[in-house]
């Protein structure tokens, strides 16, 4: 269009600022922007909306606060994009601020600050908030219903959970399979397996998503030997497992205590499905050896490991040393979670124990006296019963 001559109006320019947060791209943002500028366009209410939402949605919230304050008229679709920029980058008070100088607001900005507060473990918040919007008639969307159902979970209330499914029939929201998928994960993480499995078996139409979800549900409830046999029906039903669907079933072996299930599927991911196992997956089948007492097995793996280890790899090695004596190899792995990670408390403690349990105590002062220099402190325990 540039090499044919044709100057682009603002209804151009605002799609193409559109494009670029759509696709993340700051830098040809930021062209577009300096050639409005260098070329005099009028910057009308349509082009100024694009660019706060542009820049917003790139994450560059003080360029976007700056246009943002320029306005004179400040209308529902840039004020929108400044909640949701808000939200995106965690910082809550500025995006509630904003949401409630809003004389209008659409399921947009309702969805956006709910999913702020479920994102940013305030489950509760945003649980009032979406009683707040049910009050002003706002009727909530796919976007809403997937950030309540989070926050549910994240509360870990069965009557609430409960209540949220209620609301997902009532208001025809169980036909959408990505909803579906998240209530088999809420009902799990809320304690209840049996109406997780519930809501699976009454589900017609399936994805990877939703086999891999009650997998998980299996998997944290310790019943390792159903997410096996849910597993088979998936192969046998042709859906294809991801590296999430893996990292599930190595978690229910290690919960269970399934060494050769582990052992196998770590194989039959990698030949037969060709998927490059990662730091977790690696961790998992750590923690899992390494309960069983098979430590150098453990190692062996970790030294075949084709990236480098981290420290979730190591910590689940040094773990085990621990639960099982073995007080050389655990002091050695957490050297290794030190030189990753120099503030990491729970790796001195257990150095200093390890040290303590073999008699030799300078060595023990010595740990904590690198943490006192550190400025390492350890982080008070806390149990929620």
């Amino acid at each position: 269009m540039k090499r044919s001559r044709v100057v682009p109006d603002q209804v151009i320019l605002a799609t193409f600022l559109s494009t670029c947060g759509h696709t993340r791209n700051l830098r040809s943002g930021k062209i577009i922007h300096t050639y409005i500028l260098v070329s005099g366009i009028f910057i009308d209410a349509r082009l100024s909306s694009a660019l706060i939402n542009m820049y917003a949605t790139c994450a560059e919230m003080e360029m976007a606060k700056k246009l943002y304050n320029g306005m004179q008229r400040k209308d529902l679709v840039s004020s929108t994009a400044m909640v949701c920029g808000y939200a995106k980058n965690g910082k809550i008070e500025a995006a509630r601020s904003i949401f409630n100088g809003m004389p209008d607001k659409d399921v947009v900005s309702w969805s956006a600050m709910i999913s702020a507060y479920a994102e940013s473990n305030q489950p509760s918040e945003a649980l009032y908030m979406f009683k707040d919007m049910q009050e002003c008639g706002v009727s909530p969307d796919e976007i809403t219903i997937l950030s309540v159902i989070s926050a549910c979970a994240n509360i870990g209330s069965l009557d609430k959970a409960r209540w949220i499914h209620s609301f997902v029939v009532n208001h025809g929201f169980c036909k959408i399979l990505s909803i579906c998928n998240a209530l088999i994960d809420m009902f799990s993480k809320c304690g209840s397996l049996a109406l997780a499995l519930n809501m699976f078996n009454a589900m017609p139409r399936k994805n990877v998503i939703t086999w891999t979800s009650m997998i998980s549900a299996f998997a944290t409830h310790g019943d390792g030997r159903s997410a096996l046999n849910l597993f088979g029906r998936m192969k046998s039903e042709g859906i294809e497992p991801n590296a999430v669907t893996f990292l599930c079933l190595l978690s229910a072996c290690c919960h269970a205590g399934l060494v050769d299930e582990g052992r196998s599927l770590f194989k039959c991911m990698i030949r037969e499905y060709r998927i490059e196992p990662k730091h977790e997956h690696y961790g998992c089948m750590v923690d899992l050896m390494a309960k069983s007492k098979l430590l150098q097995e453990a190692v062996d793996l970790i030294e075949s490991m084709h990236i480098t280890p981290n420290v979730a790899v190591w910590g689940s090695l040094l773990s085990a040393c621990w639960m099982h004596d073995d007080l050389e190899l655990g002091a050695f792995a957490a050297k290794k979670i030190l030189e990753l990670d120099p503030n990491h408390d729970g790796a001195y403690v257990i150095l200093s124990k390890i040290h303590a349990k073999s008699d030799n105590w300078n060595s023990a002062r010595k740990a904590r006296g690198v943490m006192r220099v550190h400025g390492v402190s350890k982080e008070t325990g806390c149990s929620w019963v």
